[in-house]
């Protein structure tokens, strides 16, 4: 109530349209019936660039490591590193840190490109220079990571033969402490993070009494680089935060806002994070497994030694990547599945409904999408079928 005078100025047309829905159709209205014809020909559209586009950006560092192997530059490069750097650990950091910046500048342009689509469409507010202020940031995280990951996988190797036992060990320990103090640590860095006004945080105290979780903090994401809907559950353990967007706080009704929060609250119950977080690095450690092991089924060049074939072993380990990703994905829809079914049961099915008729319209995703896809690309399943599942009408979305 306290958020009217806001959410009145704040919406567009789209958003008025949505919250003018009733619920007798809500509930009993086939979900394309709910939603605006014209943008989701534009989403579906959108939804293709990005595929295309997402394919790209994934495959492109493959490309650069198999042609920095193949061309010798991978040792030419460890050869002048040699010269001017005596150290052993200083010239593996630097190696490191070409890798991790050869990799982020291949994918440059696809990156850029899906920023100038969602751009064109107002999914983000972010200016170019903001974006490429970003950008440059990135590539320098990773290029410290890709350092700091050569230093100790390659001391391991030097000190042990089990290295890769000690390798996974400090692999979980490290994510499993990243991912944890993200909301507290890493957020604030990216936006404009403040508490939830009491009357939110009495609402999502509520939910979640209803759910039998326990309460965490709700913060308020000023974030420039969407316009989206945005709600996360992020961090783990004492660090555990919710956070949502200002103008999902601004456009949402009360009802919707109960039901995005109890949705929330259900990855909070069921420890969603830790279970993505542990399935994801297992996935990652299966991938750099079959990696290491597929590159050493190819000969050694006369110039090769470990530092220079990291850039092959890299190279396998974007195809090993790609191609559990849907695998990871098919996980997350599965939870997905069950945390909308956990909010139902404690938020009104029609608030449901309304809130993902809402993501399709004023975020232009599709309600199906293209089934011959959204198996390896769609960490979340169908909206129409979500909006079928909560509402009990038919699924418009083939299988």
């Amino acid at each position: 109530m306290f958020l009217a005078p806001v959410a009145a100025g704040a919406q567009s047309t789209e958003d008025a349209h949505v919250s003018a829905i009733s619920t007798q159709a809500l509930l009993h209205a086939a979900a394309p019936a709910l939603v605006d014809p014209v943008r989701q020909r534009r989403a579906r559209a959108i939804a293709d660039y990005q595929n295309l586009l997402f394919a790209a950006w994934a495959l492109a560092p493959v490309v650069a490591f198999l042609w920095l192997w193949r061309s010798g530059n991978a040792a030419r490069l460890r050869d002048a590193l040699r010269r001017s750097m005596r150290a052993a650990a200083l010239h593996r950091a630097v190696f490191g840190a070409a890798l991790g910046t050869l990799a982020t500048l291949a994918q440059l342009p696809f990156a850029f490109a899906s920023y100038r689509v969602a751009h064109n469409v107002g999914l983000t507010t972010q200016t170019i220079p903001g974006w490429f202020l970003d950008e440059l940031l990135r590539v320098g995280t990773i290029a410290a990571g890709a350092a700091l990951l050569v230093i100790v996988v390659l001391a391991l190797v030097d000190a042990t033969r089990l290295w890769y036992l000690a390798f996974i060990a400090l692999l979980y320990a490290s994510v499993l402490a990243l991912v944890a103090v993200e909301p507290v640590l890493f957020s604030p860095l990216a936006s404009h993070d403040v508490p939830a006004p009491a009357a939110i945080v009495a609402q999502g105290d509520d939910v979640a009494r209803a759910l039998g979780a326990a309460p965490v903090p709700l913060v308020i994401s000023g974030s420039s680089r969407t316009s989206s809907l945005l709600s996360r559950t992020s961090g783990l353990g004492p660090f555990a935060r919710i956070i949502v967007g200002e103008r999902a706080l601004s456009v949402l009704t009360p009802g919707e806002r109960a039901f995005l929060l109890a949705r929330q609250y259900a990855h909070v119950r069921e420890h969603d994070v830790l279970l993505l977080t542990l399935v994801a690095t297992t996935l990652f450690v299966l991938a750099a497994a079959m990696a290491v092991l597929v590159s050493d089924r190819i000969g050694f060049r006369r110039d090769d030694d470990a530092l220079a074939r990291l850039a092959l072993v890299g190279a396998f380990l974007g195809l090993a990547v790609a191609a559990f990703y849907p695998a990871y994905n098919a996980f997350e829809r599965g939870i997905e599945w069950r945390t909308d079914a956990l909010a139902r049961s404690v938020a009104a099915p029609a608030d449901g409904v309304r809130l993902l008729v809402r993501r399709a319209d004023d975020g232009l995703e599709a309600i199906c999408g293209r089934r011959t896809v959204r198996w390896y690309f769609a960490g979340l399943p169908p909206l129409g079928s979500r909006i079928a599942a909560i509402a009990g009408t038919p699924d418009p979305c083939p299988k």
